[in-house]
């Protein structure tokens, strides 16, 4: 290294912030993307830095010295693609010292497709977050594009698995009469996601609807307040007598790991005929795995190597009458998919896998 060279820089239009004194950001993308690599790389004693281009005055000394430049997920267009270009010119060499962190398919959007198309062909690598993402980066480049371990967030949970009494409106007259809340039977569920996420769900809710005049559920949605919430949170589902009841907790720092903890399942539907939608990772289903819940999700490539250890098909309350009436081997599945995931999503497996693109010879390109 030169004298004052970073190592490892990575670089977000996304909004950045402290937790506990150390780095994080709003976006899950820029968080998995960019802050756990980095964090990886500098706990092996790396010199690893992350920057937010529309926010850091020192930003453009700080790629003139850097070595690599990852440049992370875009957040904000217009300014946010300026910011890129101006510190692209800035490297001596971006097809030595430029890798690109793709994880959305927003290539339908001009802005989006015109900056790739510019940039992808004279860059060392990309980085994505599914084969079926990499396929459609490909497509735009003859440079190596990877697919990155999604990263796991928060403390590891025990497995965890219940069996709900059928039937539970007399306990529910009962936990009226006596001024105790009913939740304390009631199977829990929770969704949590971007609000454009949100259609899916709604979709579900005759389905959940069904299930729950088997077993009452409590569904717990974690998300930004939007209007279509309204659609969820109605007056008959935010009542504590409802069969399904549904309540809102408004995402924040943090929040997703105590969420996963007080629930008992975890669902992810998706429109998962939309090529775009299935071109997105795991990182929902392996956020629920690493917490030690049993997860319920629709069919997208990039969940098939953990259907063994979840329930991943077409009818999600199919998967969750399953869950149900069989937690011990529910409770051996989460146990299976944290086993693998510490091989695969490790902050070690993340580390290694960002050392082999970020040393150029082990990309072995032209």
């Amino acid at each position: 290294m030169r004298p004052g060279e970073i190592e490892f820089l990575f670089l977000t239009t996304d909004r950045l912030f402290k937790v506990g004194g150390q780095i994080t950001a709003q976006g899950a993308s820029t968080r998995l993307g960019c802050v756990a690599p980095m964090h990886a790389l500098a706990k092996l004693g790396y010199d690893a830095r992350i920057s937010n281009v529309l926010a850091d005055p020192s930003v453009e000394k700080a790629v003139s010295s850097a070595r690599m430049v990852v440049f992370g997920e875009m957040f904000h267009g217009g300014d946010g693609w300026q910011a890129y270009r101006r510190l692209l010119r800035l490297l001596r060499n971006p097809r030595e010292q430029a890798i690109f962190n793709i994880a959305d398919d927003h290539f339908h959007r001009g802005d989006f497709l015109d900056f790739y198309r510019e940039t992808l062909p004279n860059c060392l690598a990309v980085t994505t977050v599914s084969e079926k993402l990499a396929q459609t980066i490909r497509a735009h480049t003859s440079r190596p594009v990877l697919v990155a371990p999604e990263p796991y967030e928060g403390a590891r949970g025990a497995p965890h698995a219940i069996t709900v009494r059928r039937g539970t409106r007399a306990l529910n007259w009962l936990a009226r009469r006596a001024g105790i809340s009913a939740d304390i039977w009631r199977a829990r569920l929770l969704w949590f996601g971007y609000p454009q996420n949100l259609p899916p769900l709604l979709a579900m809710l005759p389905g959940l609807e069904e299930l729950s005049r088997q077993y009452a559920l409590l569904l717990t949605c974690v998300t930004q307040p939007v209007a279509e919430l309204a659609q969820l949170l109605t007056p008959q589902r935010t009542q504590e007598g409802a069969d399904l009841r549904v309540q809102f907790v408004q995402w924040a720092p943090n929040i997703i790991e105590s969420a996963i903890a007080s629930t008992d399942f975890i669902i992810i539907p998706s429109d998962y005929r939309n090529p775009v939608v299935r071109a997105k990772s795991p990182n929902r289903l392996i956020a629920g795995l690493h917490g030690g819940r049993f997860v319920v999700a629709h069919p997208l490539p990039a969940y098939e190597p953990y259907a063994g250890f979840a329930w991943v098909g077409e009818d999600l309350c199919a998967g969750l009458r399953w869950a149900l009436a069989h937690p011990r081997q529910a409770l051996e599945r989460i146990a299976r998919g944290q086993e693998y995931i510490d091989q695969m999503h490790s902050p070690a497996a993340l580390a290694r896998f960002w050392l082999d693109v970020l040393r150029p010879k082990s990309l072995a390109v032209a």
